[in-house]
């Protein structure tokens, strides 16, 4: 009776970690880790597990950027890099 109550013990962490990047995303713009009902984008972008599964953005960054998709986040992305790159190339 141990054993098993141990194996399903085990069998609860393990998926309890599988499915962490699921119940606390990680958002793409801020890097904060909060709980799912705070992000209003959540897709699945590959079959992997973990964080790079998914792409978020929560509701915060949505305001502040006015994200309404995932295209919409690439380019913002783009844009931030863009404007890293000339800083840095203006620094030298």
């Amino acid at each position: 009776m141990r054993k098993l109550l141990l194996l399903v013990i085990i069998f609860l962490v393990i998926l309890f970690f599988l499915y962490l990047p699921e119940l606390f995303p990680s958002c793409a713009c801020c890097g904060k880790k909060k709980p799912r009902p705070f992000f209003r984008i959540h897709r699945a972008v590959s079959l992997s597990l973990g964080y790079r599964g998914c792409r978020s953005v929560c509701t915060k960054c949505c305001r502040k950027h006015d994200l309404k998709d995932l295209k919409d986040l690439d380019r913002l992305v783009r844009i931030n890099r863009k404007v890293r790159i000339r800083q840095l190339s203006d620094d030298l």
